[in-house]
């Protein structure tokens, strides 16, 4: 399943439990997400709310770039984000932590 399929499910998945919603709710955050096949997307976390959007945000947070398969284990938990990154698979870029903080939440939500 491509990465942002994934993604969307989570999403739906997040938004019906109110402990992860409690997480995000103050949050203003936007990830966007690069993949070597040129499909770029990003999440934008604001005012309670998260979506999902096609292409290039004006402004993120933070930035992390794979391959869509990559990004796809990452998405599901089959891949340790930090073994990732070292390894190269990923790049990111921005506010690290806040990458670490929505991997921790996704998890949660049941990615």
């Amino acid at each position: 399943m491509p990465a942002k399929e994934i993604l969307e499910k989570t999403i739906k998945s997040a938004m019906s439990s109110s402990s992860t919603m409690s997480e995000l709710k103050g949050m203003e955050k936007t990830f966007q997400f690069k993949t070597s096949e040129g499909e770029n997307f990003y999440v934008k976390i604001a005012g309670g709310n998260v979506e999902v959007q096609n292409g290039l945000a004006e402004k993120a947070t933070t930035t992390i770039s794979g391959s869509d398969q990559t990004l796809s284990d990452l998405l599901t938990g089959k891949l340790d984000p930090v073994k990732a990154f070292m390894s190269g698979q990923i790049k990111v870029s921005g506010d690290v932590f806040a990458a670490q903080r929505i991997t921790s939440i996704m998890k949660k939500a049941g990615a």
